[in-house]
């Protein structure tokens, strides 16, 4: 596949000019023309981002719109209204000017006689396959607006999910930053200001004082070294997280962190069984549900260790099973596919795995606010006291001299 740009005019009279992908300038140019378009020239990218490609690239389609806008699209053609119509009055109600100009090239593929799950398909790069999979079983079966309907509620479920662990993570954060922020204020503007006071007792400092006042000088001497190597080291986390493979390999370790690895595995679990229970009740065949909703799957370790499955599948092999061999999901998440299975209700009971996991979420995500909020602030307060303790110790110390003096 290759970059090319192309200018072309509508069949309202406009001149746009695209940045897109396709096999060759040929394969562009009859499609383009299949579209409705009148093509001025089509020449290869040299790699350099048009002013489109770039205002595509900062714009994007968030969860919100695209929710919303299947929701109407459901409506609209439940009241009986055709399909080409139908986009019609979602492309005039369209704000977002990505979306907008992603959904009128819909519109264009659908009028010239292309599936709707293929013109969605198009644009691969802004919609997850689940959706233009999902599209293609209403196609076959006749209940587009069934199957849109299904996939509206998938999203609001999944997506609640996610929002539960994101704003769980949101305090926990706030107070390890504060914990920092005043660990560097105390450290750098508080004990320096006590340094030279101690610098006049003829006595010996407190061990304790002595090691404050070495880390807070040793701080305040090097910050801009420190500042410049956290700066390098984040520039290289960035640059490395970049590279294909490195977010599986992060996704990895995550998975192994004390009490949050566990909510990161329930939450794969989650996104796995109700995208296949998604897929399953849309009438997709089991081997290529699971090859597009291991895609689903936000932890990219998780998303690898599924893909195999399919092939599994496909030789024959049971898929609780299969799914037991990646030794990625619990034994109860197992034996309740494995249920499924045998009652052959599969679709059914991926999804009350899928209940079950997001109600196990939020019970380990409760529990560990309940616990990581006193830890926090029981430390936070340690930290402090500790500091005050040794600020204060050699004027304990000064004063028990002079009563002794007198």
């Amino acid at each position: 596949m290759g970059q090319f740009l192309a200018k072309v005019g509508t069949t309202t009279g406009d001149i746009e000019e695209l940045a897109l992908t396709a096999a060759s300038e040929k394969v562009l140019r009859d499609d383009l023309r299949e579209r409705g378009y009148h093509v001025f020239w089509v020449r290869k990218s040299l790699g350099l981002p048009s002013l489109k490609s770039i205002s595509r690239g900062r714009q994007r389609i968030s969860q919100t719109e695209f929710t919303l806008f299947n929701q109407e699209l459901a409506a609209l053609l439940r009241a009986g209204l055709p399909l080409l119509q139908s986009l019609d009055i979602m492309l005039d109600r369209m704000q977002n000017p990505l979306f907008q100009s992603v959904l009128k090239d819909v519109r264009d593929r659908v009028k010239s006689g292309t599936a709707l799950s293929d013109a969605f398909r198009a644009h691969g790069d802004l919609f997850p396959r689940i959706y233009s999979a999902s599209l293609v079983a209403g196609e076959k079966s006749g209940g587009l607006e069934t199957v849109i309907q299904r996939y509206v509620q998938y999203l609001k479920l999944t997506e609640g999910t996610k929002k539960k662990v994101v704003a769980a993570m949101v305090y926990p954060i706030f107070l390890f930053i504060s914990l920092i922020v005043a660990a560097a204020f105390l450290l750098l503007w508080v004990v320096p200001r006590f340094a030279g006071f101690f610098e006049g007792f003829d006595a010996e400092l407190p061990f304790l004082t002595m090691v404050l006042l070495t880390i807070a000088t040793t701080l305040q001497d090097n910050i801009w070294i420190i500042l410049a190597a956290i700066a390098a080291l984040s520039y290289f986390l960035f640059s490395w997280s970049r590279r294909e493979g490195s977010k599986a390999i992060v996704d990895q370790y995550l998975l192994k962190l004390p009490f949050l690895g566990s909510i990161f595995h329930l939450f794969a679990t989650s996104q796995l069984t109700r995208s296949l229970g998604t897929l399953l009740a849309g009438g997709i065949p089991l081997v290529q549900a699971i090859d597009i909703a291991a895609d689903s799957i936000g932890n990219r370790h998780v998303g690898q260790a599924v893909v195999p499955v399919a092939e599994r599948v496909r030789e024959g092999k049971a898929f609780s099973v299969s799914l037991e061999e990646t030794g990625e999901f619990s034994n109860l998440t197992i034996e309740m596919v494995k249920v499924g299975e045998n009652t052959g209700g599969l679709a059914e009971m991926l999804q009350n795995v899928a209940d079950f996991a997001d109600e196990e979420i939020d019970n380990r995500l409760n529990l560990m606010l309940s616990m990581l909020t006193p830890v926090v602030l029981l430390f936070m307060g340690g930290m402090v006291a500790v500091i005050l303790l040794s600020i204060y110790l050699p004027m304990f110390d000064l004063i028990n001299a002079t009563r002794h003096g007198m």
